[in-house]
Formats: structure tokens, C-alpha cells, sequence
């Protein structure tokens, strides 16, 4: 969730009350093992010591070895429901969370005279999905003999470890009481709707956009163009595994680009899909969990050149490069001769001659341009979509829209024209800039390599992408609204008014949460009443 939700730090930070968990990293081997590569977050393991607040057991006390082990869930105050299963083992229940069909999962294990119980959520494996919540846990002998053993921030995901509570051998009752703070749910697609079918060596098929695949990759580019609507193209000997790991990311699925690393890296650099690349490459660079040497040999096998370029280049600047090759480092064996003399003897130059305190060269991200939108060879592109604002055409491309709206619907001019909504265009005339700009901005952020839409205009965006029914982009600009720290009445009003207005849950719980966890109720209590008046 950091990941995805890194300015929640300091939020996390103050809504916690107790003492924060401790993080127990695990070391990962090697990207080529065939185990996915996890940033730090993600490999968290978190064990909750229940014996911070120990329940006082009166002497007099007798709990019948019989008396079976009762879990309960509240969210937000109501009870949630425990999933039912004729296969479930007696130590094991679960829970709906009411985000998609994410469950919490609780196990209790006895051994060796010791209990404790883990706690997780679980979903379904063709979906991706994140839940922090503020989480109290108690426990005693029984219902009514219960005390708080601990209360802190969780985040749940698919690809997080199991939380450890450690129990007292005499309880026989806990409860999780939660409140959400923030969550987000993606499906996968089914990839059964498109205008291309894509065919793997086994004779299974799948279905997507000519536009999507062309705008990421020049390679498919060209075949997508030879290909008419409902046509079959063949990528036979590769995998249909690699090739959804490989969709996935062009789909706004929040797929961590470490996922499934060595399968998407394979797909990505077989179909040239260079932002993929980038992305894989700059995590790789980042990931300093692994020692230098063994990152740059697996960015080699991996073919990731754009990493073995940028870590030779900063190891040749701290001249960690030298003290590699002194201690018997073998760089032509290591890595190849076609990668040393492609990639790191020019990357070697480079930092030689440069000026000393030039950072490293960085990695080299696809920029859009208002021309790609605009100019005659995007309006003569027939996997482009025309759309009309305010007389002026947007050449936007196809399948991109379709994997954001689901569909749409044209003129007979074969034009997709949009209005400019009254909410919209006052937010513009008051920060005096033209629609158009955070049009462009908008879609700009729809790309897979495009960039998000500046602070400045997240606001207007918001609004626009909310009438334009633009579900992703609409939680993606109520992300960036939650990452703005409010300090004073007038911001607090103005994310309660956002929240209401354009149905933002997440911002309205974390305003809510944000405010009663302040240092300064009284401050806090002027803004609430005069929004409830």
C-alpha cells in the first residue's frame, strides 16, 4: 500500500497510538528463481506481540478445556458475516471485508504449548487490491470478560505476509473491531472484448485493443496495423501467461510492476513495450536489497540493458566499479561480451567524462506531447478516436478509452463530442486556465507512460473525469487529493465538499479520521459544525 499510497505516511503515523509493529524483511535470492520480486513494503513481515497488554486472570478463574474458541469481526461498528463452508477446518474462519470479494482470514495454531493466531486477507487471484485499516483487537476468557490487547494502522494486500497475534493459553474469545481508511479493489479483465484476437502456441486465444498494443510497443505497432478489426495474430512459440502479465500492466489493474517480474520482463522486452522496460528496469536499479554485482547480472540475463546502463554508470562514478574488478570481478564473464561492449563500455565512458557531480544518466521515461493529441499525422491514425471540446479535435487513442469507459458512443461524423460541465468550467475560470489544458492533462494521465495531472489542476480534472465517467482516473486524482495535508478550516471544508460531490469515500473517510485524530479537537470542531449546518 506505501506504494501505491505513499503520502499516507504521516497520516499513518498519527493515527497510530500505540507503539508501530516492527518490520522483519526477507531476503530474496535472486529475480531468476522464479519467486516475484517484492519491494520492502510488501515484504513485511508483521507480528503483533499480544503480550504488551496481559489480561489480569484471577486465580478463581476455570475455563473447561471444551469451551470451543469464538472469533468475531466488526467493521464499522456492525457485525460482519463469517463465511460458511462445509470443507472449513474447525480453527479457521473468515470474514467478508465489503471490498470485491476480499476476505479477512483468521487461523489458530497450537504447538508446542504456545497459541497464536494469523490474520490475513485473501482474494481472488485475477484481482488487485489494497485495505488500511485502523484495528483494535481484544481478547479474554470470554465475551464478557474482554480487554484491549492491542489497537494500531494495518494495510492488507494480496501480497502481503500473515499478521502474528500471540494469544494467552486461557482465551477463548477475540474480536477485530476495524475502520476503514482507505481501499481500492481492480478486477482483472476477462480479455474477451476487443478488436484483435491474439493467438498462443497452445491454440488459445484472447481478445484486445489494436490502439493499446500500438501505442506501447513499435514492434506490434506495425503488426497491429497489417491486422484488420476481428483479426488473428499469432505470437507463437510465446506464453499466454507472459503476455497477460504483460496486458496487465497497459490495463489500469494497479499491477505492481514486481508482481510477477521475470515473466513480464521476458514479454516486455520480446514485444519491445518500452515503458514496461523503463519501469522494470528503474525497480531493479532501486532495489538494494540484492548486492549491485547480482542486480546487474540479472538485469543482463534479463535483457534489461537501460539497468545494466544505469547501475555500470553509477558504480563507475563511486567508483565501486574499480573496487569491483580489483576483488576478481569478471564483467565480460559475468554479463556477457555483447552486453560489455554495448552497454558497459559506453556506459563506463560516460562517467568518466562527465562532470563528477552530474547525477547518474536517468532512465530514459516516454514523454507526451499536447502534439501527440493534436497533430495531423495523429488525426490521420486510424486507431485514434476523434473527440470534439469546444470545436477544437483530440486525436485520443481508441483502445485506451475503451479500457477506461467500457464504450462510447460517436456522431455520424464518427466524432465523440463532449460538453464542458458547469462545475468544471467555474473551477477553470477561477484559477484562470483554459479547459483544454486540463483536458490534455487528463487524458495524458490515461496513458500507460503518460504522466499524472499536475497539483495545480487536480481539482478540475476530478470534476471532468467524474462527468466523463472515467472511473480509474476519478480514484487515481481522489489519491492525489488525499496526499495534500490539510491545516486549516478552509481545506477541510473543501475535501468534505469534494468527497460529497464527486462520491469520493476514501478522502471522506481520511478528512473524517484525519480530523478527530488531531492534537486540536477544538480547532477541528468549528469547521465539522458549520459543515453539518
Amino acid at each position: 500500500m506505501s506504494e501505491r499510497y505513499p503520502s499516507l505516511n504521516a497520516l499513518l503515523e498519527r493515527l497510530s497510538t500505540h507503539t508501530a509493529w516492527e518490520f522483519e524483511d526477507q531476503e530474496i535470492e535472486d529475480v531468476l528463481t522464479g519467486k516475484s520480486l517484492r519491494p520492502f513494503p510488501s515484504m513485511r513481515h508483521e507480528e503483533h506481540s499480544m503480550s504488551r497488554a496481559p489480561l489480569d486472570i484471577k486465580s478463581n478463574s476455570f475455563v473447561p478445556p471444551s469451551t470451543p474458541f469464538q472469533v468475531d469481526l466488526l467493521i464499522e461498528g456492525k457485525e460482519a458475516k463469517e463465511e460458511s463452508g462445509a470443507n472449513r477446518p474447525q480453527n479457521e474462519w473468515k470474514f467478508g471485508m465489503g471490498v470485491g470479494d476480499v476476505a479477512l482470514s483468521v487461523t489458530l495454531h497450537e504447538e508446542n504449548g504456545s497459541r497464536h493466531l494469523r490474520v490475513s486477507a485473501i482474494g481472488c487471484a485475477e484481482s488487485e487490491w489494497g485495505i488500511t485499516t485502523q484495528m483494535r483487537v481484544r481478547a479474554g476468557i470470554g465475551e464478557e470478560n474482554m480487554k484491549v490487547l492491542d489497537r494500531d494502522v494495518f494495510d492488507f494486500t494480496r501480497y502481503r505476509h500473515p499478521i502474528i497475534f500471540h494469544l494467552h493459553q486461557d482465551f477463548r474469545a477475540v474480536k477485530f473491531e476495524m475502520r476503514f481508511i482507505n481501499s481500492f479493489f481492480r478486477r482483472h479483465p476477462s480479455f474477451d472484448e476487443g478488436d484483435v484476437i491474439i493467438r498462443f502456441a497452445d491454440g488459445s486465444t484472447l481478445r484486445t485493443w489494436k490502439g493499446l498494443l500500438s501505442q506501447a510497443s513499435p514492434y506490434m505497432a506495425l503488426k497491429m496495423r497489417e491486422t484488420e478489426d476481428d483479426g488473428i495474430v499469432d505470437v507463437s512459440p510465446f506464453d499466454r501467461s507472459s503476455f497477460i502479465e504483460l496486458l496487465l500492466q497497459l490495463y489500469p489493474t494497479e499491477r505492481p510492476i514486481w508482481a510477477n517480474f521475470k515473466p513480464l520482463a521476458n514479454a516486455a522486452v520480446s514485444f519491445d513495450v518500452r515503458d514496461v522496460i523503463v519501469r522494470l528496469s528503474d525497480h531493479l536499479v532501486n532495489y538494494r536489497k540484492i548486492p549491485h554485482y547480482r542486480r546487474l547480472e540479472d538485469a543482463a540475463k534479463l535483457n534489461l540493458y537501460p539497468a545494466v546502463a544505469c547501475m555500470v554508470e553509477e558504480a563507475a562514478r563511486t567508483n565501486l566499479w574499480t573496487a569491483m574488478i580489483h576483488n576478481g570481478y569478471d564483467p565480460v564473464q559475468s554479463l556477457g561480451d555483447h552486453v560489455y561492449t554495448h552497454v558497459v563500455c559506453p556506459s563506463i565512458v560516460r562517467a568518466k567524462f562527465a562532470q563528477s557531480l552530474l547525477p547518474p544518466l536517468p532512465l530514459a521515461k516516454i514523454e507526451m506531447k499536447a502534439e501527440d493529441l493534436l497533430s495531423d499525422s495523429s488525426a490521420k491514425d486510424p486507431l485514434n478516436q476523434c473527440i470534439m471540446l469546444m470545436g477544437t479535435p483530440f486525436y485520443v487513442n481508441r483502445g485506451i478509452l475503451r479500457t477506461h469507459t467500457g464504450g462510447y458512443t460517436v456522431n455520424s461524423l464518427g466524432q465523440l463530442v463532449i460538453s464542458v460541465p458547469k462545475d468544471v468550467f467555474l473551477m477553470c475560470k477561477k484559477m484562470n486556465i483554459p479547459v483544454g489544458k486540463v483536458f490534455l492533462e487528463l487524458v495524458f494521465s490515461l496513458y500507460p507512460s503518460g504522466s499524472d495531472v499536475s497539483a495545480g489542476l487536480v481539482r478540475p480534472a476530478l470534476a471532468y473525469a467524474y462527468h466523463l465517467r472515467l472511473k480509474y482516473a476519478v480514484d487515481k486524482l481522489e489519491q492525489a487529493l488525499i496526499s495534500e495535508p490539510v491545516t486549516n478550516a478552509g481545506q477541510l471544508i473543501d475535501h468534505l465538499y469534494l468527497s460529497e460531490t464527486y462520491r469520493l469515500t476514501n478522502l471522506l473517510r481520511i478528512t473524517g479520521y484525519s480530523s478527530s485524530n488531531s492534537r486540536s479537537n477544538v480547532f477541528w470542531m468549528g469547521p465539522w459544525m458549520a459543515y453539518a449546518r
